[in-house]
């Protein structure tokens, strides 16, 4: 192989690379436990809303109510989100309300991103449906 065509072949191997690096590091950045803290403009105060995302492609956690569980397969930006298996728990509020408007939205989720300590999970339109935190 000629000098040129090696350095060609080095040069897209690495642009390669470096396109699906920053994917693979979002993905990476998914794992773990995320506190919701915003539905939509509802802050989400005191509440045990959560969502644990596992690298087996399960999502469990607590709606702020019910215990709820799904899978997903993360491909670029999409989440790819199953849909939610939950307990029917008779909840007071303010968690009725948390965990009817957290059900309601999870139901449109489309995309993610993660930036620094937050986990934004956003619509077809890339609205923030929720917002968590680590």
């Amino acid at each position: 192989m000629s000098g040129l065509k090696l350095i060609a072949l080095s040069v897209a191997s690495l642009a390669i690379v470096s396109c699906v690096n920053p994917i693979k590091a979002q993905h990476d950045g998914l794992l773990g436990t995320w506190k919701v803290i915003d539905i939509q403009g509802l802050a989400v105060i005191d509440s045990k809303a959560q969502l644990d995302f596992s690298d087996e492609g399960k999502v469990s956690g607590n709606d702020g109510c019910n215990h709820i569980t799904a899978s997903y397969r993360p491909y670029q930006d999409h989440l790819n989100l199953s849909t939610l298996a939950s307990t029917k728990m008779l909840c007071s509020e303010p968690s009725a309300t948390i965990a009817k408007a957290f059900t309601h939205n999870a139901t449109s989720i489309e995309h993610f991103l993660v930036q620094g300590d937050r986990l934004y999970l956003t619509n077809e339109q890339d609205e923030t449906l929720i917002s968590l935190s680590r």
